[in-house]
């Protein structure tokens, strides 16, 4: 496999995403009642953008690099982001990088717990190393395939699996992708399901989205900020996030959360941002 984390971490796909990982935490965890939180593709848990990988890359300059203190942000999901960004690196490196393993156990509560999965084996060594002096957290070593439908439901029944799979290994119309998604949805109907998916052509995210509403999920809302034009075939133009079964308000907040994000990511004022309800196929517009 050659996707790597650490050569990613921090670009403005990672950044849309864990602002709205923090959303989807601090919206469920308005309850009482224990929630647990899976990830299925973890990665290392936290990373220093001033080592080789993510120098070669640069792909943070487009996106954490971008963003400025927490103190002069105004929406509340992307102030927490940027402080706990922020509160690693007053402890660690000038460019340590909280991955969504760190954000997820900085929010987790002492009636929650969080599940690791990572398949690589140097990435889920790391992983342990971090989580051993992190509370409420158990680290699985296997495939997230396989992984996810056998941890789920959980114990606690309430809870968030978020799903950011190596696309470089998914076939045409993301088909293990879909499957997955079904049979975790069929296993749980009452978890949050969020998952993340690149956009680099608006036809084939608007045809996956379509597939998965005519094989019967329902009660979804796709998240998508865009850098540059949606149909630009030249690489990655925009971020997707989509959320079943959705906290309440979530989408309302996410619309404003995306709403500040985008010229901040955005420096040309291309592309652009959406978020919209799939709880039945869209209308002819959206067909290819």
């Amino acid at each position: 496999m050659n996707y790597r984390h650490a050569f990613h971490a921090g670009n403005f796909a990672d950044v849309h995403k864990h602002v709205l990982l923090i959303g989807l935490l601090e919206l469920l965890m308005r309850k009482e009642t224990p929630l647990c939180v899976i990830d299925s593709h973890a990665g290392r848990g936290v990373y220093d953008l001033g080592q080789v990988a993510a120098q070669r890359s640069g792909e943070y300059r487009e996106g954490i690099a971008r963003l400025p203190e927490a103190k002069r942000t105004q929406h509340a999901w992307i102030r927490a982001y940027l402080q706990q960004v922020q509160k690693l690196r007053q402890g660690g490196p000038a460019l340590s990088y909280p991955g969504s393993p760190a954000l997820i156990a900085a929010r987790l509560r002492t009636q929650d717990r969080g599940l690791l999965i990572e398949r690589e084996h140097e990435e889920a060594e790391a992983l342990r190393a971090w989580a051993r002096t992190q509370a409420r957290l158990a680290v699985h070593e296997r495939d997230a395939y396989e992984g996810i439908p056998a941890l789920i439901p959980p114990q606690e029944r309430r809870g968030l699996v978020l799903i950011d799979p190596p696309y470089e290994e998914e076939r045409e119309d993301w088909k293990p992708v879909q499957e997955l998604l079904l049979r975790a949805w069929q296993r749980w109907p009452t978890g949050v399901f969020a998952l993340w998916y690149p956009i680099k052509h608006q036809v084939q995210t608007r045809r996956f989205l379509r597939q998965l509403t005519q094989r019967g999920l329902n009660k979804m809302l796709s998240c998508e900020l865009c850098i540059r034009p949606a149909d630009q075939t030249l690489g990655l133009n925009g971020s997707g996030m989509l959320i079943i079964n959705p906290p309440w308000t979530f989408a309302a907040s996410a619309q404003t959360a995306q709403a500040e994000l985008w010229p901040l990511l955005n420096q040309e004022g291309r592309g652009g941002h959406t978020v919209q309800e799939w709880s039945q196929a869209p209308d002819s517009k959206d067909k290819d």
